[in-house]
């Protein structure tokens, strides 16, 4: 497959079973894809957290406009940092 039609795929997940885990390896693995991505001028402007503590999880999903998948997601977010 050609890399553009690599690039073209996307699929954005919308339902999420909250009872199935993602392995810590397959979270290990996209960190290491993000780490590894190209940035405009390689600063990397963000932060990426991956909050597992379903308390945490309830607090930002109220300040999200109250958007169920902050609580079936895979948890991980991104922070762009205010130089």
């Amino acid at each position: 497959m050609e890399m553009h039609q690599l690039l073209n795929w996307r699929y954005a997940t919308k339902k999420m079973d909250p009872a199935k885990v993602v392995p810590e390896e397959n979270v290990n693995r996209i960190l290491e894809a993000i780490r590894l991505a190209p940035t405009s001028s390689g600063l990397q402007p963000y932060e990426i957290i991956v909050i597992t503590n379903p308390a945490l999880r309830a607090r930002i999903q109220k300040i999200s406009r109250d958007q169920s998948t902050v609580q079936r997601g895979l948890g991980l977010r991104f922070v762009r940092r205010g130089d």
